[in-house]
């Protein structure tokens, strides 16, 4: 029976196989889109040289038809659809979503990728805890110029209060020999900053400097204690977004003309429409969102980008509204069986290694985990 099926299917794909084979060429229309799409857009399209997912995986596709590419640049998915609607391009390749709407005007191949929608917040407010950071707001108090502006001030504080302590007619605090004396005034110091333990019946210059250093540690930790308690309530309502479930009410961009802003205002987030993903996460660092939704893939692709030198932006690992993406073809081509066959093929394993399409996985998008 599985012979049969086999012979039947080569059978009913015969004629389309043929036709492809007829066309020497064939004419893509391909859109930016990282790291699925990506060429100098300020090249003269004779001169651009595409690469990235979808185009390594249709050369694997003309491979396997025998044929050549010519490249056609749209600058939306919109134009993109278009150009193959009005048989201007004979397939369209990027990071097309399948949707019913779309699949009404084209034909679409099976899957070439599967995948789901995930949320960018801004590092130091997304999966914070308070102790992460306590510990990033002392470390941005702990300077080096501060550091130094704090020992100057202990030791002079230090010497003075043992010269005053030198001076006073009353019964002495600390050794009269300086080094066992400011050993002694050291540690008052350090007492002094966080707590008021001066003798009672001190008084003159000693208690002034007492009363002096004691409210030099009280500022010192107010202002501390204000910067840190900011933090957390940043952290606090920024890092309350940890899964889709989170985003009704919260301000989230996404591109106008993709398919994660109709999801979003399904679910009642108030969306803020950007023209490209560079713009909405240059406003999501801005802090002028809270967050950014997109497809996942290209989200971490561009997160490790933006991350190298510091971490800006994450990802959060919840994935959500799942998808395909496909490749377009006019209503009435004749490749759509071949590119699907094409497709089954470049996805199988070959013996004991990755497929085709499993290596084109790890080698553009090796955090993903689709």
């Amino acid at each position: 029976m599985s012979l049969l099926r086999n012979i039947i299917l080569l059978i009913l794909l015969l004629p389309a196989t043929i036709n492809a084979k007829e066309v020497d060429t064939f004419r893509v229309v391909i859109k930016p889109s990282e790291p699925w799409v990506m060429y100098d857009v300020k090249l003269p399209p004779e001169k651009r040289n595409p690469v990235g997912f979808s185009i390594d995986l249709w050369h694997g596709i003309a491979n396997k038809l025998g044929i050549k590419t010519q490249w056609i640049y749209a600058k939306t998915v919109a134009e993109l659809l278009t150009t193959v609607q009005t048989n201007k391009a004979d397939v369209g390749i990027s990071a097309i979503t399948i949707r019913s709407d779309r699949e009404e005007i084209i034909n679409f191949s099976t899957s070439m990728f599967e995948l789901g929608l995930q949320i960018m917040l801004r590092a130091d407010i997304g999966l914070s805890t308070p102790f992460k950071v306590l510990k990033e707001e002392v470390g941005k108090f702990i300077t080096m110029p501060n550091i130094i502006i704090f020992i100057l001030a202990l030791f002079v504080a230090i010497n003075v209060r043992w010269w005053a302590d030198t001076k006073d007619t009353g019964i002495k605090l600390f050794p009269q020999t300086y080094w066992l004396g400011v050993n002694s005034s050291f540690w008052w110091s350090i007492t002094m900053l966080i707590t008021w333990d001066a003798p009672r019946n001190r008084g003159g210059l000693a208690r002034l400097i007492d009363l002096c250093w004691h409210f030099t540690g009280l500022v010192a930790m107010s202002v501390l204690t204000g910067i840190i308690a900011a933090a957390l309530t940043i952290q606090a309502v920024g890092g309350s977004i940890k899964n889709e479930r989170d985003l009704p009410g919260k301000r989230v961009a996404a591109v106008a003309t993709d398919a994660p802003k109709d999801y979003l205002k399904s679910i009642g987030a108030v969306v803020i429409p950007v023209d490209t993903l560079n713009q909405g996460i240059d406003m999501l660092i801005d802090g002028k969102v809270e967050a950014l939704v997109h497809d996942g893939p290209r989200l971490l692709y561009l997160a490790e980008r933006i991350n190298q030198i510091e971490e800006k932006v994450i990802v959060l690992p919840a994935v959500f509204n799942y998808q395909n993406y496909g490749i377009a073809l006019p209503n009435n081509s004749n490749y759509l069986e071949t590119i699907n066959l094409s497709l089954l093929k470049l996805r199988e394993s070959d013996g004991l290694n990755d497929s085709f399409h499993s290596r084109l996985k790890n080698k553009w998008i090796p955090m993903s985990d689709n």
